[in-house]
C-alpha cells in the first residue's frame, strides 16, 4: 500500500488515527493494571471465554462492512453516471467528433477518479483490514491482537501493554469512547495499539455522562484485568462468541444493540423485511455487516500461538 492509498483510507476513516496518536484525555485515563475497582462489569459485546483465553472484538466491529456496502454503492452510483454522460455524448455526436471524444474521455476519467477512493475503502475493508480482535491469555499472560497499524497479528506481554480509555477518533473530542491498548517505542511514540470490547456512546457531551462513560469504561476493564491478574475463574462466565454467519436480524441487532431479539424464526424473518424494505440507509449497513463478517479476511497466527491457546478460540466460520 503506497502513501496515496493510505492518504486515501485515512481520510475516508479505514485507518484510525487512534493507531499512532496518545491523546492527552489518555493520558489522564490511565488504567491501572494491578490496583482493582470495586466496580465490574462483563464486557459489553462480542466476546468468548474459552481454554483460560478471553477473547474481545475490536470496539467498531459491529459497524464493520459500513465502508464495503456505502462504500460499493457509492462508487458504483459516481461511475455509473459518468459513464452514462460518456455514452450518451459518444450516440449524439459520434466518435469521430474529437472534442466530443474528449468530453467523453473526461467524463471517464472523472467517474474513475470519483470512484476510486470509495471502492477501494470498500475493498480494504474487507480484504485489507479484516476481522479485528484482542486475545488475552491469562495463563501465559499474553496479549495477542490485530495491530490497528498495519492489521497483521501480533503479540505482546500484558504488563507492557499501556491502557487507557480513549476518544474513537484519535486526537478529536466526541461522544465515542473506547477502550485501547498502546505499545511505545522507547522515545515514547507510539510503536502500535489496537482496541478490545465495544464502544462507549454519550447521549450528550456532558461532563455527567462524561463521568458515567469514564466509570462504564473502567468497570469493563475490571473484568479484563481480574482476569488477567487473578485467573479465569475470578470473573463471572461468557456465554457470547464471535459468530461469523450471522443472519440478517442478527446482523441488525448487533447495529442496534437495543433492538430486541427473539428465538422465533418468523419474527427474524418478519424483522429483517421491516428492516430492509423501511429503513433503507439501516438496512445498507446491516446488508454490509452481513457480508464482512462471511467474506473478510481472517487474521493468520503463527502456529506456536495456535498451540498455545488452542485452535478452537481463534475466532472462525
Amino acid at each position: 500500500m503506497n502513501k496515496a492509498q493510505k492518504k486515501i483510507l485515512e481520510a475516508v476513516g479505514v485507518l484510525s488515527k487512534n493507531r499512532i496518536y496518545y491523546s492527552a484525555f489518555s493520558k489522564k485515563h490511565v488504567l491501572d493494571v494491578k490496583g482493582g475497582r470495586s466496580e465490574v462489569k462483563i464486557p459489553s459485546f462480542i466476546c468468548s471465554k474459552t481454554n483460560n483465553c478471553l477473547i474481545l472484538a475490536e470496539s467498531w466491529f459491529r459497524e464493520r462492512g459500513l465502508y464495503l456496502s456505502w462504500g460499493a454503492i457509492g462508487s458504483a452510483f459516481l461511475l455509473s453516471i459518468c459513464v452514462y454522460f460518456s455514452a450518451a455524448i459518444f450516440l449524439k455526436e459520434g466518435i469521430t467528433n474529437v472534442p466530443a471524444t474528449l468530453a467523453a474521455m473526461t467524463a471517464l476519467v472523472m467517474g474513475w477518479a470519483s470512484a476510486y477512493p470509495l471502492f477501494f475503502a470498500a475493498k480494504s475493508e474487507l480484504k485489507k483490514q479484516g476481522l479485528q480482535y484482542a486475545i488475552f491469555n491469562t495463563e501465559s499472560k499474553n496479549i495477542y491482537f490485530v495491530s490497528d497499524l498495519d492489521f497483521q497479528s501480533k503479540t505482546c506481554r500484558w504488563e507492557e501493554c499501556t491502557f487507557c480509555i480513549a476518544y474513537s477518533a484519535g486526537s478529536i473530542e466526541g461522544r465515542y469512547y473506547e477502550l485501547r491498548g498502546y505499545l511505545f517505542n522507547d522515545d515514547g511514540s507510539v510503536r502500535d495499539s489496537f482496541s478490545f470490547d465495544d464502544y462507549h456512546y454519550m447521549t450528550t457531551n456532558s461532563e455527567q455522562h462524561r463521568q458515567l462513560m469514564v466509570e462504564d469504561l473502567s468497570a469493563r476493564f475490571e473484568y479484563v484485568r481480574r482476569f488477567m491478574e487473578d485467573g479465569a475463574d475470578s470473573v463471572e462466565p461468557v456465554t457470547g462468541h464471535l459468530d461469523l454467519k450471522p443472519s440478517l436480524s442478527e446482523a441488525a441487532h448487533r447495529f442496534q444493540p437495543r433492538s430486541k431479539v427473539s428465538d422465533g424464526k418468523k419474527f427474524h424473518i418478519i424483522y429483517s423485511i421491516v428492516r430492509t424494505v423501511f429503513l433503507i440507509p439501516f438496512s445498507v449497513q446491516v446488508v454490509g455487516h452481513y457480508f464482512f463478517c462471511r467474506y473478510c479476511r481472517l487474521p493468520e497466527w503463527p502456529q506456536s500461538v495456535i498451540d498455545e491457546c488452542g485452535k478452537e478460540v481463534f475466532p472462525r466460520r
